[in-house]
């Protein structure tokens, strides 16, 4: 029999730093990160371990006896974060659902519960697996108790048992874990111990004297220094030993036949999961489960808190608990080629007085006056599309649809209709009339939610898309089959009532309909045509490139393995770079090896290093030359297609928080540009066309601009409008020197402060940009602020808005909602204020540019140029001209760029051309 004991708040603080840098948000804005992780990974053990017997533990509200002992105990943590509280009761619901006990007695924590818990069960016969990274239940561990702790990053996890536990710690027996703790302190619940005692010492000390009292007992033996500090600890060590034990002998009535585990799939649960949006989860639900009958356990005493009760439907804690419509419930007809409309389908949605249309309706045909709105839902999905009416959903090729789809007074309704509108132009269909992407417009609604079309249709309609589950489990939300017919059918009319819904939010909300009207939804077609066109790329020259590379690698490999005297040293291995530098080469004598065993081999450990021999300098560069070559140009090849020797990224519209671009398949927004090779890379990016030149235009710090003008700071303002050095100029104010006195070095310190200081930088972090003392970092920041008032004026009131509104704005009214703007957690907070700072001078700079797109793209076509835009990568747009167009379209890009928006200070442009993006830039 295996009992498993799972410590729920150990775990829940492992998902919320897990989570952390990349939260789950889902379309309600509910960051659903902890109950995801949580629940993926309960499922998963289920599944792999098969328990017969399982319970969830978590600490009880309020304090423990410990707190009575010590009221200093746990005192030096701040507050528990935002994120971890608001997990809790729909944790414990889902917990619930899925019919596992949930431990929790009053005045003591989980690890108490789950100690004694191992004990009675463990002398019952059972073998009892503790879940937990915690280090403290190393002590509980026995032939029959071992501690499961989950990996890390989602790695395998990791099973002790006592000889794991002895070696870990290099002690006699689990037991002495409490003697380590003691003596070493804990220091994130604010247990003293031995000052200048740590486990490798205390370890020592007990292989000789077996526990603290038995070292107390010899205490002359220990040399004088050691004698001193135990007696400085002899107050508290008996206290600190008791704080660091975990209970094994609370009366818990509790019966095996209650923790019994036999089912997963319960209906209580699959509404949660509906209801926090984690379909996923569902499938993965399905996979593992075994039994639906849990009915006949045993009811537990009151001296237990074993909660079995299933979560109701009305809706308590922090979402609005919905049951969503399932596809079998909704009344609809299936459908072949245009022959049957799926006017029920209509009705389930909310239509009314449908026309009676023949049985074998053409679309292509269709009275425009008959269409609602004069508007259609588009689905395309391979050779298929979905046309969706108010009647009813038809289903064709493309070429079907022709007339509708290039007919400009029909409204398209759509998801991701950039893509189609490639796909479509591809097959020489061109989408024509006003388009309505319900991505996008949910996007400008809520840039950091989720904007796929089931989540959408699950919050806004109730509505289940059903799908058939893919292999991989592991992601929040999962695209549907491109060949489910009748899913499709209701996807397409489930398309068309979104596209309703959410222009009715949009035109609620300030902003919204102009920043889609006039910026969002013209871009689509902007976006397809440089998707189409592409970029072409010199495969020969990224081949002979990478060739170089290689060389290079190969000649600092070889010069550190012979500064390192290693011949055979593996470079790419960590742990024998550490070795190396902190152990034998001793770099850093004051460093001291993490408990993990490894040396940090980081690039911010390195760099700190980097003067103290040219192996470091050989390291990395070494790494960066590996990157450059795996990240960008080996994959590159697999990009360029065949058919015209482009490579066609795609531009993500709707993917950031601030409203930028970015591009994947290739990603080409994060091609280095301040390293030599990164630069080469450029070269290989060349005119498609014979007699054609690559152009670049670039906006010369419009970000700086950007918080001149937000700011209105006069300083700032003045050297702008000037055209001086605006580095330098700053340099001139903070170091109190004439403009001309301005040393290089002065200005290097005024320009990372510029670009730095906006943004929130910490004194500590201008320190490691300059690598100059903290203190001096500090008086560069006070300084830049007593020169700059209303830049310091500008950051307090726009985080003071995130505060009071809980989002902040662009110029064009673009919204980011700062989430943690209030949080507890310093951390947390620190980072919310600087997205508040970032995103409206950020994301003025995407509106900026995006409408300078819309622009050029405009005067192109009407112009009857055959120049053409290729790529945009932040603030810079890259053309390729023919020849005889260089002149008239230079002059057009700097116009139009330049005049996009008026501001209290000039956008100014840098234009040039050259025979590849290298020479252009």
């Amino acid at each position: 029999m295996k009992l498993f004991l799972i410590d729920g708040h150990a775990l829940i603080f492992k998902m919320y730093y897990a989570f952390l840098g990349r939260p789950m948000v889902n379309s309600q804005g509910v960051d659903t990160s902890i109950l995801f992780g949580f629940t993926k990974y309960l499922l998963e053990l289920i599944d792999r371990e098969r328990p017969t017997h399982i319970a969830v533990s978590f600490d009880p509200p309020g304090g423990t006896f410990r707190n009575e002992l010590y009221p200093a105990y746990k005192a030096n943590r701040g507050e528990t974060p935002a994120l971890v509280i608001a997990a809790l009761e729909p944790l414990t619901q889902i917990v619930e659902a899925l019919d596992i006990p949930v431990l929790m007695i009053p005045g003591f924590e989980a690890d108490d519960v789950i100690g004694s818990a191992a004990r009675r069960f463990e002398a019952e016969g059972f073998d009892v697996w503790m879940v937990t990274p915690d280090k403290d239940y190393g002590q509980l561990v026995s032939p029959h108790v071992r501690q499961l702790k989950p990996g890390k990053s989602g790695g395998e996890s990791e099973l002790l048992g006592v000889a794991e536990v002895c070696d870990k710690w290099k002690i006699s027996a689990p037991a002495q874990v409490i003697d380590i703790l003691a003596l070493c302190g804990d220091a994130s619940d604010n247990v003293p111990g031995v000052q200048g005692v740590g486990p490798v010492g205390a370890a020592r000390l007990l292989g000789k004297y077996g526990s603290v009292e038995g070292i107390y007992g010899h205490l002359g033996e220990l040399t004088a220094r050691q004698q001193e500090q135990f007696r400085a600890a002899q107050d508290h060590i008996s206290l600190s030993k008791r704080l660091v034990t975990i209970k094994t002998d609370i009366p818990l009535d509790v019966t095996a036949e209650q923790l019994v585990y036999d089912t997963v799939e319960t209906p209580e649960l699959d509404a949660l999961l509906d209801r926090y949006e984690m379909p996923s989860l569902k499938r993965l639900l399905k996979k593992v489960s075994v039994s639906s009958d849990s009915a006949g356990r045993p009811a537990a005493s009151e001296n237990v808190l074993l909660r079995r009760t299933p979560p109701t439907s009305s809706g308590s804690g922090p979402l609005p608990l919905t049951e969503p419509a399932r596809r079998e419930d909704i009344p609809w007809k299936g459908i072949t080629g245009v022959r049957e409309q799926a006017s029920l389908l209509a009705t389930a949605f909310g239509g009314s007085s449908l026309p009676d249309y023949e049985s074998e309706l053409n679309l292509n045909k269709l009275d425009i006056s008959k269409i609602k709105g004069n508007k259609i839902a588009i689905n395309l999905q391979g050779e298929k599309l979905f046309v969706a009416t108010e009647a009813g959903v038809a289903e064709g090729t493309p070429e079907d649809f022709r007339a509708l789809l290039e007919d400009a007074a029909v409204v398209k309704a759509g998801a991701d209709l950039k893509a189609q509108a490639g796909a479509l132009a591809a097959r020489g269909i061109r989408l024509a009339g006003r388009l309505e992407d319900i991505a996008l417009m949910h996007y400008l609604l809520g840039p950091e939610r989720s904007h796929k079309t089931d989540v959408l249709a699950r919050s806004y309609l109730g509505v289940e898309l059903d799908a058939a589950a893919p292999a991989d489990t592991g992601s929040l939300f999962d695209e549907l089959p491109a060949d489910s017919g009748p899913d499709r059918v209701l996807e397409t009319a489930a398309i068309l009532r979104l596209s309703e819904i959410l222009l009715q939010e949009m035109a609620a909300t300030e902003g919204m309909q102009h920043l889609y009207d006039d910026i969002e939804e013209p871009l689509i077609g902007v976006l397809a045509r440089m998707e189409q066109t592409g970029v072409k790329v010199d495969l020969g020259s990224l081949r002979d490139f990478a060739d170089g590379l290689r060389r290079k690698m190969g000649e600092r490999e070889a010069e550190v393995r012979r500064l390192a005297d290693e011949p055979t040293l593996n470079i790419l291995s960590p742990k024998q770079i550490g070795v190396v530098l902190f152990e034998k080469m001793k770099l850093d004598p004051k460093a001291r090896k993490p408990k993990s065993g490894n040396w940090p081999t980081d690039e911010q450990t390195l760099s700190h290093l980097a003067d103290r021999s040219p192996i470091i300098d050989a390291i990395l560069d070494y790494r960066g030359l590996r990157k450059l070559l795996s990240t960008y140009i080996e994959p590159f090849a697999g990009y360029i297609s065949p058919k015209d020797g482009r490579v066609h990224t795609t531009f993500n519209q709707a993917l950031t928080s601030t409203g930028r671009l970015s591009s994947s398949n290739p990603n080409l927004q994060n091609i280095p540009v301040r390293t030599e090779e990164g630069r080469e890379i450029r070269k290989a990016f060349v005119a498609g066309e014979e007699g054609w030149r690559m152009m670049s235009a670039d906006y010369s710090q419009i970000e700086l601009r950007l918080m001149a003008h937000l700011s209105g700071d006069a300083h700032l303002v003045d050297a702008f409008r000037h055209g001086l050095d605006v580095h330098a100029a700053t340099a001139a104010k903070i170091f109190h020197v004439a403009l001309e006195e301005v040393t290089p070095d002065q200005r290097r310190i005024a320009k990372t402060a510029n670009f730095g200081i906006m943004y929130g930088i910490s004194s500590f972090g201008l320190a490691e940009r300059l690598r100059c003392p903290r203190s001096e970092a500090k008086q560069i920041i006070d300084d830049y602020f007593a020169s700059f008032p209303a830049i310091r004026g500008f950051i307090d009131a726009t985080v003071a808005q995130a505060r009071e509104r809980g989002y902040v704005e662009t110029l064009f009214g673009r919204r980011r909602y700062i989430a943690d703007i209030g949080a507890g957690n310093a951390a947390l907070r620190a980072l919310a204020e600087r997205n508040a700072v970032n995103a409206p001078i950020q994301g003025t700079a995407a509106d900026i540019i995006k409408l300078a797109m819309i622009a050029v793209d405009r005067r192109l076509r009407e112009g009857g140029f055959r120049s053409r835009m290729v790529l945009q990568i932040h603030d810079e747009l890259l053309l390729e001209v023919p020849q005889d167009e260089i002149a008239p379209v230079r002059d057009l890009l700097v116009h139009e760029m330049e005049n996009v928006i008026t501001l209290s200070v000039p956008l100014t442009v840098e234009c040039n051309d050259g025979k590849t993006w290298l020479e252009a830039h």
